[in-house]
């Protein structure tokens, strides 16, 4: 579970990747700022680390838009370097791809079902 210190510097950092998304100039057209959602930020116990979960909106490109996250890592963890956050550190950054929407479209089709209709209503 994590810790009240690592919840709050966590959604501190979502909030400076999705400001960093939308101000910086990436020099890749595939990387377009307003269709990316940053859905949450795991962080390590020390702080050091910074796990990003994302999604491009609607899924498209998932997989060419992480690679291009991940080869441009620099640019987010420049900007956070430049960022007034407290600590001792700039946290390393990682981008994974948030599959949580995936996931609640699965279990809605599912509910969707007649057969699971049936049992429901009973």
């Amino acid at each position: 579970m994590e810790s009240q210190r690592q919840i709050r510097f966590g959604e501190l950092i979502r909030s400076l990747i999705s400001d960093c998304l939308l101000k910086e100039e990436f020099f890749d057209t595939s990387i377009t700022a307003t269709s990316i959602t940053v859905s949450f930020v795991k962080m390590s116990k020390d702080l050091k680390i910074a796990n990003i979960y994302f999604m491009p909106l609607g899924g498209i490109n998932k997989l060419e838009t992480l690679k291009n996250l991940n080869e441009k890592k620099y640019i987010f963890q420049k900007f956070l370097s430049k960022a007034k956050i407290n600590s001792k550190f700039t946290p390393k950054l990682s981008f994974f791809l948030d599959d949580t929407f995936d996931e609640a479209t699965k279990i809605e089709k599912l509910l969707q079902n007649k057969k699971v209709l049936k049992d429901i209503k009973e």
